[in-house]
């Protein structure tokens, strides 16, 4: 059998493989291939951030992702809210979550920075920018590397610091490059949840606005009707409110309602709803409960609101809160506003009874009865 020619063709082959090596189109070709990766994967990122409910779930995922690169040592994530009243932040060391705080003061200035550069910059030349003297040593105990801004919709929304490799190496410029084009997708992904959530949220306490709550309450009712389970509802209202924003101030009084507001998701499990329903009152759903549960969480809450003291100007200012509960009982066939009007109903009997006081709603002769109250009115 003759060889020859099939080996002219593999010395021919093997001088084109030759020349395209040594001209580097190959090594350009890996190159795109290992790009083309990187944008798949970054790709598939983007569409599971885009696809959870939650900041926390992001940020979860975010973290998972991180990890199969690398682990810095701090990882801060500073974001605004879309009111602009407030600044999130979201600090870990190791990619664990913990207590940090990030010197809120810094925020501004790196922001305004960030506005007149939109890349990513390293520790070293924004030291190199803002001066030396300007970092203090809290900040510098973050250990940052680098920090890329949060950009979404309409602007700059926020910050992500890392620090240093635990390892010891730097940073490479395509891990750069990756985490800073996922930070955009995160961005608005988290802007999009937080407008979500300051759409269904009262601006001044942070827990859930009427409307929501009320459309809530219906999906709850229907629930009920379907699967005969239990819930309940509490209808709050701080006594004497009008004397005693005549007395400390409206200032005060808002002060107040947001420690009411903080107390209230402290006090309620997580799966429970609570709102504001319009000036002083709130109101809580709370999800599978039966009418004992409901009077004894409304007491719980009671008796916490009681206990609050809120510093202000060199005073510790304190309230009660009269409450009225109605059970949502699937035997009813009820609409979500007759159910409200129920509670209202025990809760003004709670007004008339003395204040400070938990009313269960009955219906018919028994809808006065006070199953829980202070014991220093029991006497």
């Amino acid at each position: 059998m003759d060889l020859s020619g099939d080996q002219h063709l593999d010395s021919a082959y093997l001088e084109q493989f030759n020349l395209l090596q040594k001209s580097g189109v190959l090594g350009n070709l890996e190159m795109l291939r290992k790009e083309n990766r990187e944008f798949e994967t970054l790709i598939n990122d983007a569409a599971a951030i885009f696809s959870l409910g939650g900041i926390d779930s992001m940020m979860e995922f975010v973290i998972s992702r991180l990890l199969y690169r690398f682990i810095p040592s701090h990882l801060v994530f500073l974001v605004e809210s879309p009111r602009g009243d407030s600044l999130r932040q979201y600090c870990y060391r190791n990619l664990t979550q913990h207590a940090d705080e990030f010197p809120a003061s810094y925020y501004p200035p790196l922001k305004d920075f960030f506005l007149a550069h939109q890349a990513p910059s390293s520790f070293t030349n924004l030291e190199e920018q803002m001066g030396r003297g300007f970092f203090n040593e809290e900040f510098r105990k973050l250990e940052p590397e680098f920090i890329i801004p949060m950009r979404g919709i309409g602007g700059l929304h926020g910050l992500v610091l890392f620090g240093r490799k635990i390892v010891d190496q730097d940073y490479t410029t395509a891990e750069i490059l990756y985490v800073d084009r996922f930070i955009r997708f995160l961005s608005i992904a988290i802007q999009n949840n937080l407008f979500h959530e300051s759409a269904i949220t009262d601006s001044k306490t942070g827990l859930y606005n009427h409307s929501y709550f009320m459309k809530r309450l219906e999906q709850e009712i229907a629930r009920i009707d379907r699967h005969r389970s239990l819930a309940g509802i509490a209808m709050l209202d701080v006594d004497h409110f009008k004397m005693f924003n005549d007395k400390w101030g409206h200032l005060a009084g808002d002060e107040v309602l947001s420690a009411i507001a903080k107390t209230l998701r402290k006090t309620v499990r997580t799966e429970d709803v609570p709102a504001r329903f319009g000036g002083e009152e709130f109101i809580v759903l709370l999800i599978e409960c039966n009418e004992f549960q409901l009077v004894e969480a409304s007491e719980r809450v009671r008796r916490a609101i009681e206990e609050l003291r809120v510093p202000y100007r060199g005073d510790l200012l304190s309230v009660t809160v009269s409450i009225g509960a109605c059970y949502l009982d699937p035997g009813y066939q009820l609409d979500s506003s007759e159910f409200v009007s129920r509670a209202d109903l025990a809760l003004y009997d709670s007004k008339s009874l003395g204040r400070n006081r938990v009313t269960l709603y009955k219906p018919g002769l028994l809808h006065r009865a006070v199953l829980k109250r202070p014991a220093e009115d029991q006497s």
